[in-house]
């Protein structure tokens, strides 16, 4: 036994006598300098680029079984310049040697310093690593198996020192794009990477680029680890900070800071991210995000909130002035959105949004980005859309530079977007106020597909009335085209003017329809291709600014001050008035005109032109009651005689004007009538009887 043992012994001292042997002479003995012409010429055989070594190879072997290199350069792609493809300015791995044969693996601290790789792509789009990827191609699969074969035995362990990845530098140059990025200083540092065990992690580089002009400096912070299989994994206290300066971005540079706490399990196929936080300037979002089935079918989950904003102040950072009709407008935005992601389905469901003074709910369902195919609804409890408008001077900002969006394809076609869209959609807005109307209980709903659109039904309450309509816009085609039908119904027209276009110069209660069509969105093709018809009635109402018996009065000598209705305001009253007209290509046409008052009765028939922006229009009067005590007896004489009033002119200020031939060659004829009545009867007298008799007088009208 004890002749065993010396045995034993005697070969332990042996093997550290050879281990102490290999560690002394070895190095002295193998220059691994002897083998860099050896390393060129393989790397040349197989890749057609050469290889430099400019500074010593160094070899270890005890403790620690490694290498040191130095100025290593690796040669372009033939075509792409002098520039060499990668350099690296120190690089060191070492491993050590003991724990190798329990099959443990213990590196050192990877070192990695000044490395270079510049990528690019020629015109022809060809780039300066496809021939070095030709080389990493599959091997066939009995090669494959042979290998795996003598692959022997898995690491039961695996414990790194470290990583040290320094000022390392990588571009890229697109010559098919005219663009150049470089990501400059790109560091990596870690932590002793111990399975199980939380690594501290600091990462960063700076971006840069020629189109467009930016640069952008990136830094990460975080504590990683994972378990020893590698299927569970975490990044907590994880802060990303991204600082921006360029074309884009606010003058002064745009900085973000995002937060979260990250946990991934892969054996569930789940990531979680809890703590989410994004804050920029004018901008803070907070929220947490899941995933379930990350390897295989993404599904997502999560709720994002936003914190109140000021989009405008958001919006000048960038260089963009949004002006609005009411300054305070835009300045108070948030919002909370509950969303989901599976397969191609994406639902913002529900969402609420908080617009200055305007609160909606609603939801988004995204059912295929391709299309898009959208499902929509959206309840509003009040807005003012004029707040949102550019004030009236037109000295809104943001809008593009003249000619450029004639260059867009998007702009040259704004509905080009429509003829793929898929989309239905509700709207209820509880009180809207739109071009100063004001209207109540509002609902639309709007179904597009195919480039044609339908908003129908759309119904309001407003003045009193109803509002039922419907609106198609056809944008097959380049030009589009409207087909608009709208039904008023017991509308009190005089607050709607009022509030509209700021005058109420015809009031009453009115019921319109009109079935109307346009080829064109601007003013000038709505002018010319108006087509269609429409009906309207008035009652108990009154026309202001034109007082027709004011008119009679002035023309027949009998001035007044006084009105049909005993006011100073000039105003033709009437307890009905109604008509029907027909549009074609801009000119609207109306023949039966037809009004009544205890005074009058109307009718009238004309043009407007609208693209002329003309209007060529006769109201006819007749009197059918006395005007005693309402003009004299004078005016009184030209009752049952029409009276042509001609609307002609500019229709912003048409001019009125009575048509006195007119009228003195009917009274004329009126007077010769009468005096031939007269003459008739007084020749004729009581010599006439029965039905004979009866019949002149008919003829006479007594």
């Amino acid at each position: 036994m004890a002749k065993l043992i010396k045995i034993l012994v005697g070969l332990i001292v042996v093997v550290v006598v050879l281990i102490g042997a290999a560690v002394l002479i070895l190095p002295q003995v193998i220059d691994p300098n002897d083998y860099k012409d050896e390393i060129v010429k393989v790397v040349k055989e197989k890749t057609g680029r050469d290889l430099r070594i400019d500074k010593p190879l160094k070899l270890s072997v005890f403790p620690w079984l490694g290498v040191e290199a130095g100025g290593v350069v690796l040669g372009n792609a033939p075509g792409f310049g002098d520039e060499p493809f990668a350099q690296i300015e120190q690089l060191g791995v070492r491993v050590k040697l003991l724990p190798l044969l329990k099959r443990q693996i213990e590196v050192d601290t990877l070192v990695l310093d000044g490395a270079r790789l510049n990528l690019a792509r020629n015109k022809q789009g060809k780039t300066n690593w496809e021939d070095l990827a030709a080389q990493g191609e599959e091997k066939p699969a009995e090669e494959k198996k042979a290998e795996e074969k003598q692959g022997g035995a898995a690491i039961s362990s695996l414990k790194v020192q470290g990583i040290q990845l320094r000022d390392t530098r990588i571009s890229w140059s697109d010559a098919q794009a005219g663009a150049r990025y470089v990501l400059d200083k790109v560091r990596l540092e870690t932590g002793s990477l111990t399975l199980g065990a939380t690594v501290p992690v600091s990462a960063g580089f700076t971006l840069t680029s020629d189109a467009p002009k930016l640069g952008v400096v990136v830094d990460l912070n975080t504590q990683a680890s994972a378990s020893d299989d590698f299927k569970q994994f975490s990044l907590s206290d994880l802060e990303l900070t991204v600082d921006g300066k360029g074309e884009g971005l606010p003058k002064g540079g745009m900085k973000v800071v995002m937060g979260a706490n990250i946990e991934g399990d892969l054996s569930a196929d789940t990531l979680k991210v809890e703590g989410l936080k994004v804050a920029g300037p004018q901008v803070e979002i907070k929220g947490q995000v899941s995933v379930a089935g990350l390897q295989h079918q993404p599904q997502l989950k999560g709720h994002l909130e936003l914190a109140q904003t000021n989009v405008k102040q958001l919006a000048a950072l960038f260089g963009t002035t949004i002006q609005t009709t009411d300054p305070k407008a835009l300045t108070r935005v948030s919002a909370s959105i509950d969303l989901a992601q599976e397969g191609k389905a994406t639902r913002l469901e529900p969402f609420t949004v908080t617009l200055d003074d305007t609160h909606a709910k609603g939801y988004v369902r995204l059912l295929d980005t391709k299309g898009p195919v959208v499902r929509a609804r959206l309840d509003v409890d009040a807005i003012d859309v004029d707040r949102y408008l550019p004030p009236a001077d037109g000295k809104a900002g943001g809008a593009p530079e003249k000619g450029k969006a004639q260059k867009s394809g998007a702009a040259s076609d704004p509905f080009a977007p429509l003829r793929t869209l898929d989309l239905q959609a509700d709207l209820k807005i509880g009180k809207l106020v739109v071009s100063k109307a004001q209207m109540q209980d509002v609902t639309v709903r709007v179904v597009s597909k195919g480039g044609l659109m339908k908003v129908a039904p759309i119904k309001a309450s407003l003045y009193q009335g109803k509002f039922d309509g419907q609106v198609t816009l056809d944008a097959r085609k380049k030009t589009p085209r409207i087909h608009a039908v709208k039904h008023l119904a017991s509308v009190q027209i005089g607050p709607l003017l009022k509030d509209v276009v700021g005058e109420d110069r015809l009031i009453g209660t009115g019921n319109l329809d009109l079935d109307l069509r346009v080829a064109g969105l601007s003013e000038a093709q709505i002018r010319k291709s108006l087509s269609g018809s429409g009906k309207f009635l008035f009652a108990d109402g009154a026309y202001k600014g034109v007082d027709l018996i004011k008119m009679i009065r002035n023309a027949t000598g009998q001035g007044s001050n006084v009105t049909q209705s005993g006011n100073t305001e000039d105003k033709t009253e009437f307890t009905e008035m109604k008509g029907s007209f027909t549009a074609r290509n801009g000119v609207i046409s109306n023949n039966d005109l037809s009004a009544k008052s205890p005074l009058l009765r109307l009718g009238g028939k004309g043009t407007v032109n609208l693209p002329a922006n003309t209007i060529d229009y006769t109201v006819t009067a007749k009197l059918v009651a006395s005007l005693q005590g309402q003009g004299g007896k004078a005016a009184d004489q030209l009752k049952g005689v029409p009276i042509p009033v001609k609307i002609k002119g500019p229709l912003d200020n048409p001019g009125y004007a009575l048509d006195i031939e007119a009228i003195l060659t009917e009274k004329a004829k009126q007077q010769v009538r009468q005096k031939v009545e007269e003459k008739v009867k007084g020749a004729l007298g009581d010599k006439l009887k029965g039905p004979l008799g009866e019949g002149l007088k008919g003829l006479f009208g007594n």
